[in-house]
């Protein structure tokens, strides 16, 4: 291996969304076949020095598949230069047909999930992305789209930013914890849902299963339609099974449990045995919700 590949490293995180949510195409979204896409070059990078060629090549080997019909951003290298963030990514497309964009709006976060900076770019001129390729390139953030958050060196990540479009607010601890598989399919679970209503917070169930202990796990996701941070105290939750009767029920007392706007964060919830049903539960279907 070249002495200088020995260095090279993604600096960043991925993130996915279907094509059909980011295009507005109708695809299949039943298709889960699994496509490696191919290294390309923009004509535009013919002047890429074939060291550089050979770093992207190394970091395009040690990508993750996609499903079918997804289109990712995998982050490679963030720089500042002159008041503006230089953020180096494979545009990742697993569509079977080329791609075009007119504008696309990207917000830059750093690894606590934070807006860096958030722009909306022209990229008319790229004019059609090949089928199936990862394709890097540099985004430039300008001095005015950038906020005072701070920029971390690494785990910083490009997300899509669609109106109507709810992100992924991941607390810190699951961020160290889940690997990138598991993000990126949360990412994706949370882009194929409506959105909830404005000024409205709802919840949506993702898992539940009781353990051997009696208590009963629930990963839930809190769903937040307002245009600002929800800080929650506590919360009353409810959890009732396919035979729509309540079979747990508690109030969470929560610290520093905050929602980013317009965002929808998930977490899961114990239910001590002593709150959870003795009768048969059946949960291959179930609903979370706050009594009223």
């Amino acid at each position: 291996m070249l002495s200088f590949l020995k260095k090279a490293r993604k600096k960043g995180r991925d993130s996915v969304i279907s094509s059909s949510q980011l295009l507005g195409t109708e695809e299949n979204s039943n298709n889960t076949k699994n496509v490696k896409p191919n290294l390309y070059f923009h004509p535009s990078w013919n002047e890429v020095s074939q060291e550089q060629k050979y770093i992207y090549q190394f970091l395009h080997k040690s990508l993750p598949t996609l499903q079918e019909n997804q289109i990712s951003l995998a982050g490679i290298e963030s720089k500042k230069h002159e008041n503006a963030y230089y953020i180096t990514t494979f545009i990742r497309s697993s569509v079977k047909h080329p791609i075009q964009f007119e504008t696309l709006t990207l917000s830059l976060l750093n690894k606590n999930g934070e807006t860096c900076a958030r722009q909306t770019f022209d990229l008319s001129h790229l004019e059609g992305i090949p089928s199936n390729v990862n394709m890097p390139w540099t985004f430039v953030f300008e001095e005015n789209s950038i906020t005072e958050a701070t920029l971390s060196n690494e785990d910083w990540q490009l997300v899509f930013e669609l109106q109507g479009k709810h992100s992924l607010d991941l607390d810190p601890i699951w961020q160290e914890k889940l690997p990138e598989s598991a993000i990126m399919k949360l990412q994706e679970i949370i882009a194929n849902l409506d959105p909830p209503e404005e000024d409205e917070i709802n919840l949506r169930g993702l898992n539940a299963v009781v353990e051997e202990n009696g208590d009963l796990n629930a990963t839930i996701l809190i769903r937040n339609g307002y245009n600002k941070n929800i800080t929650l105290e506590q919360l009353p939750l409810h959890i009732s099974d396919r035979s729509e009767s309540t079979v747990a029920e508690r109030i969470f007392v929560l610290k520093d449990f905050q929602i980013k706007a317009n965002s929808t964060k998930p977490w899961t919830f114990t239910f001590p045995a002593d709150s959870v049903s003795k009768e048969p539960i059946d949960l291959s279907k179930w609903k979370a919700f706050i009594p009223q």
